[in-house]
């Protein structure tokens, strides 16, 4: 993934149970076009990791922007390898 993105989308899915957190992520990708990048805070712990996991069972590049004791935030790329 490039370095200076333009984020297309973006979803704050803090506080949304499993696997609801995992799902809105698939929606919003399977509307983005090729190329275009999706934004994600979630919280820490089950949600991180089901939808990273999920997400790059799918095919999609997941990469963390940030992370401190309650959230992340991800940026996925829409383009399946």
């Amino acid at each position: 993934m490039e370095k200076n993105v333009l984020i297309d989308h973006y979803l704050n899915l803090c506080g949304v149970t499993c696997p609801f957190n995992f799902v809105k992520c698939c929606l919003v990708l399977e509307n983005l076009s090729s190329n275009q990048f999706l934004q994600v805070d979630l919280d820490i712990g089950e949600a991180e990791i089901s939808v990273m996991d999920g997400l790059k069972e799918k095919g999609y590049q997941v990469k963390i922007l940030n992370k401190d004791s309650k959230k992340v935030t991800l940026l996925i790329s829409s383009e399946e390898k």
